[in-house]
């Protein structure tokens, strides 16, 4: 009797296991040490080189392309060491930056009170967007509340504004290219991949550059001809955050066209 029941459950599982799947909590992959060594060191360099070594000269280029799209503005430079013996001197612009008045508070509490009225009683069909709602405005709320009793203590400027964001900048993109160097490393199976792989990295590295100082001209324009009211946003909502986003998605979307195009086989990265 346990043989039958035993054997028909077999067959009931491997009936139902084409169409439910197992939870997806891990991945195995065979590691060719060989392959790893030599893309990590490949993928350093190379990461490094372009990502790092030469920021100094990316950040130049794109400063003064953004200056002749700024009136009023200055450019102004400082001096940072990495790792104690490499000295970047790096430029950022310094425009004036507009304190808030009354009708930048209104505009806010009104404007944004109603769309939260309104993402709230359709939050249940819209959850996504009420979420990133509230994230957005806590900052902002915040920010009023500041302003409005605290403003003559407020310690920033555009130009503590614009070294913070370079430097930022500079951090994310020595995290992003060490990341990006090992896990690439860990799943490069042959040397035709780690040639895709450089070019993955030419991509991500190409794309963080382009749009750091894109965003970095569009948060300019804002607190220029806006307020400092939306200081805090650009670091906590459009900031850091942004970044991890599209490199994991991009990452993750790479990954999937490797396997789907180049080595038609899911059994190098198999489930556990």
């Amino acid at each position: 009797m346990s043989t039958d029941f035993d054997s028909e459950f077999l067959k009931m599982k491997k009936a139902i296991m084409k169409y439910v799947y197992f939870h997806r909590y891990s991945r195995r992959i065979s590691i060719n040490i060989f392959l790893f060594i030599l893309s990590c060191l490949v993928l350093l360099i190379f990461n490094f080189y372009f990502g790092i070594y030469i920021y100094d000269d990316f950040n130049n280029f794109f400063i003064n392309f953004l200056a002749n799209h700024l009136q009023d503005y200055k450019i102004e430079s400082f001096s940072f060491k990495f790792f104690e013996k490499y000295t970047l001197s790096l430029k950022y612009l310094f425009v004036e930056g507009r304190y808030p008045n009354i009708y930048d508070f209104i505009f806010v509490l009104v404007f944004f009170g109603i769309m939260g009225l309104v993402l709230y009683y359709y939050r249940r069909k819209i959850l996504p967007f009420f979420v990133w709602y509230v994230f957005f405005v806590f900052p902002l709320f915040s920010s009023v509340f500041y302003f409005l009793f605290f403003y003559k203590y407020f310690p920033y400027t555009v130009r503590e504004f614009s070294i913070l964001y370079i430097l930022l900048h500079l951090g994310i993109n020595f995290f992003i290219v060490s990341i990006n160097s090992l896990i690439l490393s860990l799943v490069t199976v042959n040397l035709i991949q780690l040639v895709f792989n450089i070019l993955f990295s030419a991509f991500i590295i190409l794309y963080s550059v382009v749009f750091g100082y894109l965003r970095y001209y569009v948060f300019l324009l804002i607190l220029n001809k806006f307020s400092y009211l939306y200081f805090a946003n650009l670091f906590f909502t459009f900031g850091p955050l942004l970044d991890f986003v599209y490199v994991v998605s991009f990452y993750s979307l790479y990954v999937s066209l490797i396997l789907k195009f180049i080595y038609k086989d899911t059994s190098l990265w198999k489930f556990t």
